[in-house]
């Protein structure tokens, strides 16, 4: 009795500012919510389980990942998001937080992570109190090794301090989720197979299994890119049509020679992050040699015509893209990207923004 008392105390303690403290580092995922009903349900006895104070089972899990530095897991482990419903059978409300809260792995006692945090992806935090004869579900983050059984402790704190509430475990096997863990990556096979096709030119069997997105206006908008950045290179204006013409040159040069690794670093509820390595041509490296083209005419010919130049230096634009040297970023691209219907779709971002756009069309790397 004394250890269930002192649990009494330690929860009523959380009310003042020792709560506050603790409230201000747990974050649970809002969002999820919505999903993970659908990544799984528990029957009777197998994920659920009560007393005569409360009723709560599983209602549902998925796999999630955020990097490291905001709180996510590396090694054999993995960050499970199980949603609970739990009903508050009794007379008096009960309250339900993070400290009510255990993860049996044998007889180790865990704790669940309270230490996610994205500015990129939507989180919110979660009130634990339920009124009698209610339900409400909460969403908690464990980490867990893939493919393993465990426990979920739940004893809550009722209003009536008289009514000492016995835990209740749930039964969690992660195995069940094993869907889920496999596409946390989805998003990088996307992003990798959109930078293929519309960028490199290139085939990926992935482009139409994993990635939403009008082809149409993505050259479109890629040659626009590429035509800002080439103007600044040569001092007369290029058309339209012959800036597109140099950008195929430029893009059938990247084929060949760019270089990216894209890799997902944060991956919830059909919102993700990919971050991508890249080595590229920087369109505005090109500058000195189209000069030196120039130049070469000059001295040729003795014309002194900036248009001419110009146009001699464009005849030998192949040329110089092939003597072009790769440079490769300093930062890495951190893209944004959503799901829909299953495939994956980048997140529109201001012109200010570092965009797979702005590396591999404008050529403008960072």
């Amino acid at each position: 009795m004394k250890l269930v008392d002192d649990r009494v105390h330690e929860n009523i303690k959380r009310n003042g500012e020792d709560y506050v403290k603790k409230a201000a580092g747990l974050v649970l995922i809002g969002a999820l919510s919505l999903g993970l009903a659908a990544c799984g349900s528990s029957e009777e006895g197998e994920g659920a389980g009560a007393n005569k104070s409360f009723e709560a089972k599983i209602d549902g899990a998925q796999y999630i990942l955020v990097s490291e530095q905001d709180g996510g897991v590396s090694g054999d482990e993995a960050l499970l998001a199980v949603e609970l419903e739990v009903k508050n059978t009794s007379k008096d409300a009960i309250s339900l937080s993070s400290n009510d809260v255990s993860l049996y792995d044998g007889d180790e006692q865990l704790e669940p992570n309270t230490d996610v945090y994205s500015d990129e992806i939507e989180t919110s935090m979660r009130s634990g109190k339920i009124a009698s004869d209610k339900s409400k579900k909460l969403t908690y983050l464990f980490n867990v090794e893939k493919d393993k059984e465990y426990e979920i402790g739940l004893q809550p704190i009722s209003e009536d301090y008289d009514n000492k509430i016995e835990e209740v475990k749930l039964k969690l096997d992660t195995a069940k989720y094993e869907k889920s863990l496999k596409n946390l990556e989805t998003p990088e096979k996307a992003l990798t197979a959109y930078i293929d096709v519309l960028f490199l030119g290139k085939e990926n069997e992935d482009f139409d299994k994993y990635v939403v997105a009008d082809k149409e206006e993505v050259e479109k908008s890629a040659n626009k890119a590429f035509r800002e950045s080439i103007n600044k290179v040569f001092s007369n204006d290029l058309t339209e049509e012959g800036a597109s013409n140099l950008y195929k040159m430029y893009k059938d040069e990247l084929n060949s020679k760019a270089t990216f690794e894209a890799k997902t670093i944060e991956n919830v509820n059909g919102k993700a992050v990919v971050e991508v390595n890249y080595s590229g041509i920087g369109v505005y490296n090109l500058y000195n040699t189209v000069s030196d083209y120039k130049r070469a005419y000059y001295q040729e010919t003795n014309e002194y015509d900036s248009k001419k130049q110009e146009a001699y230096a464009i005849s030998k634009f192949k040329d110089i893209l092939g003597g072009a040297e790769l440079k490769e970023s300093n930062y890495p691209l951190e893209i944004e990207m959503v799901e829909k219907d299953g495939k994956w779709e980048i997140k529109p971002k201001d012109k200010y923004s570092d965009t797979v756009e702005k590396a591999f069309a404008a050529g403008d790397i960072n």
